[in-house]
């Protein structure tokens, strides 16, 4: 890439965005450059549809990479308007100030001002590939307007924890927190690696799959392991199919990359990137099998044998993964993301010493690479070593000051290092960064509460708990947990017997009941994509109190770290299409089938947790825009921390659940507020949070026996009770939380989800 096309006329827009691209090489051009090109008609009812139609033309006519962004201000109290309307809020040709004053008009003297920015950037080519991102910015509307810098909204808005409008801020100031920058900082790694491919010669997507993956980090100019593959490759499915990956449109990758390996299939690296695409596909048994095909070639590759072995992990297989990795690590000893890798099993498997030594290692060979950095910190905090963790955490946030992940851990060592101010400052950052992240409500809250900020408090803990983010909330895990061990799961003959057909009723003992009802509730004419994370917890071992020790349990896990194995992880993802009812029903039946098999796996003397996040959209073409989820945002989610890990760690992430449950009363103990309604709130989210729905249950129900006026709390029970399988009684309650607030957005949310009528025909079985 040698030019970008921004598509706009927009001085100012220019100008920001230029002084971002600062020191990248390009030569930044605007639609000034191309008179030919007509303005696009912005039609669309989504910002990133309009940023995508806006990248998509001009790079058709200009012949270069365009960049494009959409961006609407969204204010609260008035539905989220003007939103994709921001620009022509006032009438088409209206001036800024006309915009500024019907939206003061508009809210008048109410309270609620909270708003954000939202910005999607889209980068296209002229072929059509397309890669969308976005940036958001909290804050509230003010008055009256202030400043006189910026444009647009920026004198009316004034910024989260700054107490200035943007218009009141420098041009430095602004672009180091604005919208438009962060969706920016999001695109930069897509523009980075177009120009380490056009300094190798060809205008492709130097692709780096997306992790888990985690394959091929390398420093900022340097090329990375796949530049180098497809440097060599002349097969243009390969090229094309690269593409694709890079733009994750998976299924077109798959198709392009099945037909590279049909015309060659003794190439080792079209046997790898298939495999890669059969991975994000779901297709994880077939991807092993081509990554094992890719080293029969190939043996002496490092790049097979880590992904063979994150491959393995992903299904469960510790050893043989770890397996793998070892003979990675061998071929390429200098690669950091293996080191992480073979360390990441380690801390799986309780070998916390070699887990410790790995990550130092992997921090050693990429000092510049935040992930490396916060990987050793989380393992610094798990060993109370605060010090050593509050340094490695800085050191991960120096390059990527919005790494939430790294934010929240920080915060949490904070705290219990006595420093309230600066663990508050990071657990409201990574809030505002990741609003669906459940814990960090829970930790910023439980702040609040200590310093009798009760009200903050319920405001933070009240969008922890929605069960759905179908109206655009954030949205809770709906997980259930039991003991575990070679337990018979109802559905399930004995040993050597068959399956019994399931009734249409779930069955409310089966812990599964609770996934196969919200399954049913997905529309027939709509597809579904359903991850369950399986966590197989060792139940802690009572041990009696020594002398002078305040805590038995968290002494004894002290004891025990590294000598016993800790929380182990399992993912699957599971792929329900649009069908008639019977179609419907035989897709829940295996999903329910498999799920069973993972728990009937669990160890003796171990709990499992299950924690469902279900996305649902109508089919669709998705191969115009490029990415399914920007034109066609999910609708249900059900995930405490349905954030990612902004590096993508490629094993799931169980590190929070400590965040957790260093805050909750142990087994025996009595809670420190033992009759403060609030206090027994954040401890039932505390437990919602780890998938333990009785016990969060008993801890919401005390909450609204101290105090019946409390909808957070009540709404919190529902929550509870939808995770323990009593949705009857979750309706009362949520209607509860109604009577009590009515503008108790998650309780209304919630109800009509509850509401939604079963797609499992009258008399339908579940085999």
């Amino acid at each position: 890439m040698k030019r970008l096309l921004l598509a706009t006329r927009n001085a100012h827009k220019q100008r920001e965005i230029s002084q971002l691209l600062a020191g990248l090489g390009i030569e930044v051009r605007t639609l000034e450059a191309y008179p030919a090109i007509p303005e696009t008609v912005e039609d669309q009812p989504t910002l990133e549809g309009n940023a995508a139609k806006k990248a998509r033309e001009c790079a058709s006519g200009s012949g270069e990479w365009s960049l494009a962004d959409d961006t609407g201000l969204e204010v609260e109290a008035l539905g989220g308007a003007p939103g994709v309307y921001s620009a022509r809020y006032a009438g088409p040709g209206c001036a800024y100030a006309d915009n500024n004053r019907k939206l003061l008009a508009a809210l008048g003297a109410r309270a609620d001002r909270k708003a954000r920015f939202r910005t999607v950037m889209a980068l296209a080519s002229a072929d059509g590939l397309i890669v969308l991102e976005e940036g958001r910015l909290d804050g509230r509307i003010a008055t009256e307007a202030r400043g006189t810098n910026g444009f647009g909204y920026d004198p009316v808005f004034i910024v989260d924890g700054m107490g200035k409008t943007l218009a009141e801020l420098s041009a430095e100031e602004k672009n180091a927190i604005s919208h438009r920058a962060r969706a920016l900082q999001a695109m930069l790694p897509h523009i980075k690696r177009l120009v380490c491919a056009a300094l190798l010669g060809f205008a492709a997507f130097a692709w780096s799959p997306a992790l888990p993956a985690n394959a091929a980090r390398t420093e900022p100019g340097q090329t990375t392991i796949w530049d180098e593959i497809m440097a060599d490759q002349a097969n243009r499915e390969l090229r094309i199919g690269a593409r694709f990956l890079d733009s994750k449109q998976y299924d077109l990758a798959l198709r392009e990359l099945e037909r590279a390996v049909a015309a060659n299939p003794r190439d080792a690296n079209a046997q790898m990137m298939l495999g890669v695409a059969y991975y994000w596909n779901g297709e994880v048994d077939k991807s092993i099998d081509c990554y094992q095909k890719s080293i029969e070639i190939g043996p002496d590759d490092a790049q097979p044998h880590m992904l063979l072995g994150i491959s393995l992990a992903y299904k469960g297989q510790s050893q043989a993964a770890y397996q793998e990795f070892e003979k990675s690590a061998a071929l390429d000893p200098s690669r950091a993301d293996i080191q992480m890798n073979l360390g990441s099993i380690e801390d799986t498997l309780g070998r916390t010493q070699d887990a410790l030594e790995h990550f130092r290692k992997a921090a050693q060979l990429a000092p510049k690479d935040p992930l490396y950095p916060y990987q050793l910190g989380t393992m610094y905090r798990r060993l109370g070593r605060d010090q050593d963790a509050i340094d490695s955490l800085h050191e991960a946030l120096k390059d990527m000051p919005d790494f939430e992940d790294a934010l929240l851990e920080l915060g949490a060592v904070e705290e219990r290092a006595g420093d309230q101010k600066d663990a508050m400052s990071h657990f409201k950052r990574a809030v505002s960064l990741k609003e669906r992240d459940s814990v960090a409500r829970l930790r910023l809250g439980r702040l609040y509460l200590a310093q009798h900020l009760r009200q903050k408090a319920r405001d933070v803990f009240v969008d922890a708990f929605h069960l759905t983010p179908e109206e655009g909330g954030p949205g809770l895990q709906l997980s259930v947990s039991y003991a575990g061990g070679k337990r018979e799961l109802p559905g399930q003959g004995g040993p050597g017997q068959p399956s019994a057909a399931k009734p249409a009723q779930p069955d409310a003992n089966d812990p599964l009941s609770v996934f196969q009802r919200n399954l049913e509730r997905v529309p027939l004419d709509q597809n579904a994509l359903m991850q369950v994370d399986v966590l197989f917890v060792p139940k802690p071992q009572l041990v009696k109190r020594g002398p002078g020790e305040v805590s038995t349990l968290g002494k004894a896990l002290q004891r025990e770290l590294g000598q016993k194995p800790q929380v182990k992880a399992v993912r699957r993802e599971f792929h329900i299409d649009a069908g008639n009812p019977m179609q419907r029903q035989q897709q829940i039946a295996q999903v329910l089938e498999e799920l069973r098999g993972v728990m009937q796996s669990a160890p003796a003397g171990s709990d499992v947790r299950l924690g469902m996040n279900l996305a649902f959209t109508k089919p669709t073409a998705t191969a115009a825009v490029g990415r399914a989820d920007a034109a066609n945002p999910p609708k249900v989610s059900y995930e405490p921390r349905q954030v990612g890990n902004d590096l993508g760690l490629w094993i799931i992430g169980t590190g929070w659940m400590s965040l957790v449950e260093e805050v909750l009363p142990e087994p025996g103990e009595k809670p420190d507020h033992p009759d403060d309604t609030d206090w027994w709130l954040a401890t039932g989210l505390g437990y919602a949070a780890v998938g333990d729905g009785q016990r969060a249950l008993g801890a919401f129900e005390r909450s609204t026996e101290l105090d019946p006026r409390n909808d957070t709390a009540w709404l919190g029970r529902a929550v509870a009770l939808v995770m323990t399988g009593d949705e009857k009684s979750a309706e009362s309650a949520l209607r509860e939380a109604l009577k009590v607030n009515p503008k108790n957005k998650p309780a209304s949310e919630g109800l009509k989800w509850l509401l939604r009528p079963s797609t499992a025909a009258p008399g339908a079985a579940v085999r």
